[in-house]
């Protein structure tokens, strides 16, 4: 019998092999094993190709998570038919001890009719509250200069975690919107909340801004230095040198780290600046015309980092842009400044 098919040690409930090689095991209930091995799995420098795993228990849940993790072959002592038939739709090899039709859980039942895997995938994640972010709230806010006013009684309620496109033509106070959610500017009238307080009242910390890149210094500062300026300078140099090692991965520019920051393209600026948040650990990330002055190449592979932090960081995000085409290409919620008919208009 392959070692994964044998019996699970008492108190085990995940035991995941390469090759014939216990790799990782865990004791935990849930999804809890299964977001653990993502996470060793993320620093695992050994052979992916041929993962074997052995749960307890998988419902379609647990499929969706041993699919995304490029597991190839599971035993599964209890399994559902929705796990099952997701198994074998995505090529893995299964079997199993019990087979029944669903597991009795909310979560089995919310994911039935579901298709879409990055969608299944933050949705689990919401689920056992791995969420970096923090929640937005604007209350009837207005600004304006000398009673002009850009916008007004504005209303956004942005849970934990979620997204926002903000459009709108120049003038139209996208920037001044981001402004007041750093605590830099104050509403004329109304409220604005980060995780249930005001601006002012929140760690510096739990906001990164990235700015539009029209800087041409040529300052000889690295991309890694860049990066390790956002780190907790309380942690120890090992700790602060994983966090940094992790963002660059994490961002996918591990390769420019010895790179001088200002001969990067826009685009390749734009990853440093999201690394260097995760660096800082934000928990709100403050997107400010992120593809101005980007080629098209560049443009793509900033909206694929975007997207997967979205997946695997869940910071809330929200992106101020007059570039129409990213509504498109993102296909978040939108909230458009300026349109007579939409003044202020709201956004759940």
């Amino acid at each position: 019998m392959e070692p994964y098919k044998q019996p699970l040690k008492e108190g085990l409930t995940l035991c995941v092999f390469n090759d014939d090689t216990l790799i990782f095991s865990d004791k935990g209930k849930w999804l809890t094993p299964l977001f653990a091995l993502e996470e060793f799995l993320q620093t695992y420098e050994g052979d992916k190709s041929n993962l074997a795993a052995h749960d307890t228990a998988a419902g379609k849940a647990a499929a969706i998570l041993m699919v995304r993790m490029g597991i190839k072959r599971v035993h599964i002592n209890l399994m559902s038919e929705l796990a099952l038939s997701y198994y074998l739709a995505n090529g893995v090899e299964a079997s199993y001890e019990k087979k029944i039709e669903k597991l009795a859980c909310k979560t089995e039942t919310l994911l039935e009719t579901l298709t879409d895997s990055d969608e299944m995938y933050r949705l689990l994640r919401l689920r056992a509250k791995l969420v970096r972010g923090v929640s937005v709230e604007l209350q009837d806010a207005s600004f304006g200069y000398d009673g002009d006013l850009l916008f007004s009684n504005l209303n956004i309620t942005l849970p934990e975690g979620e997204r926002l496109l903000i459009q709108g033509d120049n003038g139209k106070g996208k920037t001044t919107l981001l402004k007041m959610l750093m605590g830099k500017l104050e509403p004329t009238s109304g409220k604005v909340l980060i995780d249930g307080l005001p601006p002012s009242q929140i760690r510096s910390r739990t906001i990164g801004y990235i700015k539009q890149q029209q800087t041409q210094q040529q300052f000889p500062v690295s991309v890694r230095e860049v990066v390790s300026m956002a780190t907790d300078s309380k942690l120890s140099k090992e700790r602060q040198k994983w966090e940094i090692d992790t963002a660059l991965r994490r961002v996918g520019i591990q390769n420019l780290q010895d790179r001088n920051f200002y001969t990067l393209s826009g685009g390749e600026r734009q990853k440093v600046s999201l690394a260097r948040c995760l660096c800082q650990k934000a928990r709100l990330l403050l997107l400010d015309e992120p593809t101005s002055f980007l080629d098209s190449t560049s443009r793509q592979a900033l909206l694929e980092t975007i997207r997967a932090l979205t997946l695997n960081e869940m910071p809330t995000i929200i992106v101020v842009t007059h570039d129409k085409q990213l509504e498109k290409d993102l296909a978040w919620p939108t909230l458009t400044l300026g349109l007579k008919e939409k003044e202020g208009g709201d956004h759940e």
